[in-house]
């Protein structure tokens, strides 16, 4: 049997893993360096975790799926697990809270969150800043398609 294809919720795991990566070399990925700074006040596990509740939160809210399923695609290690943390973050289990959903955000002090359908919201550059653009970074990290191109670029 074939190894399962990658999804949004490991794609996100290796963008903040990469972001991590690169605080060890100061001439690292400018992108890289941008999510690492947006990450401020929080550890990479916590942030990364707090993205991955913050999707399903979405996915439980916009779609009909079963939480168990939504659980797995995200990566939770268990069912339990999922209903802990959604519990802890959004005062709730999943099921009480999809039949009467809130925002979906959990409070960051770096004011990063999830963006439906599969990326995360950085705050915006300043005008001075020459890293490149999110959609590029996006890109270059998530797409497996080479024909794909960022807004910027068109």
């Amino acid at each position: 049997m074939l190894p399962p294809e990658p999804g949004p919720a490991d794609h996100l795991r290796a963008y903040v893993d990469r972001a991590t990566a690169s605080a060890r070399d100061p001439a690292g990925d400018p992108a890289a360096t941008r999510v690492r700074v947006a990450m401020a006040g929080e550890s990479p596990e916590r942030f990364r975790d707090r993205l991955v509740l913050e999707r399903a939160a979405w996915l439980a809210r916009e779609t009909g799926r079963p939480l168990r399923d939504i659980a797995a695609e995200c990566g939770f290690r268990g069912y339990d697990v999922f209903v802990r943390a959604f519990r802890r973050e959004l005062g709730a289990s999943p099921s009480q809270w999809r039949a009467d959903p809130t925002m979906w955000e959990v409070d960051a002090p770096g004011e990063v969150h999830f963006h439906p359908p599969d990326g995360i919201r950085l705050p915006a550059r300043t005008s001075h800043d020459d890293t490149p653009s999110v959609s590029a970074a996006y890109v270059t990290a998530y797409s497996a398609d080479p024909t794909v191109v960022p807004l910027d670029d068109v």
